[in-house]
């Protein structure tokens, strides 16, 4: 997600976490109706001040569920993305060897760009039980056949990752777009 969607989502949550504490504040009677400056909310928080009994138990609840939810909600918004675990290649009484998910994309890519007619690759690796599931989203360029691309492609990927890293590829998947190759002419005034 771009910073700029996290940043709407985080400010949007803020707001409604304020609100729903505000109307949780007066509702409780720990704050008074006009603790905003703004008329309109003045008469809103007038209503929920004005709430007893099961209504006033009701208004209550919901906004404590609703700031619990815009807390869990910032939590995930501002915490780092985390990082995908390390594929774990060998393991034995001399120690542990394991090999990070983006070296593997490196891999693959280093090696589809090696194919004939293979401009770009973009790869993603997750692992499965019956070994690597890789996606491969090929730029290839135009009148390049398709045909000789994908196979080539996918047995090279296949033959490198399993040769050099020891791990089981169970599926190679390939996407591809061509690709002109033709800049676009700049207009100069």
């Amino acid at each position: 997600m771009s910073v700029f969607n996290r940043v709407i989502i985080i400010l949007v949550a803020l707001l409604i976490l304020a609100a729903a504490v505000i109307v949780l504040l007066v509702s409780a009677g720990i704050c008074s109706p006009d603790v905003l400056p703004f008329e309109w909310s003045k008469s809103a928080l007038g209503w929920v001040a004005g709430t007893s009994g099961a209504r006033m138990v009701s208004v209550i609840a919901i906004s404590a569920i609703i700031a619990v939810i815009m807390i869990g909600l910032l939590a995930v918004e501002v915490a780092p993305p985390r990082k995908p675990a390390p594929l774990l290649i060998s393991s034995s009484i001399e120690g542990i060897t394991t090999v990070d998910v983006a070296s593997i994309c490196m891999l693959v890519e280093h090696v589809a760009v090696t194919v004939h007619g293979v401009r770009d690759v973009k790869s993603i690796v997750e692992e499965s039980p019956v070994g690597l599931l890789i996606e491969c989203q090929t730029t290839a360029n135009l009148g390049s056949s398709i045909l000789e691309i994908e196979p080539e492609l996918r047995s090279r990927v296949k033959a490198a990752i399993e040769q050099l890293t020891g791990l089981p590829v169970a599926q190679v998947d390939v996407k591809i777009k061509y690709d002109s190759g033709r800049s676009k002419r700049l207009a100069v005034s």
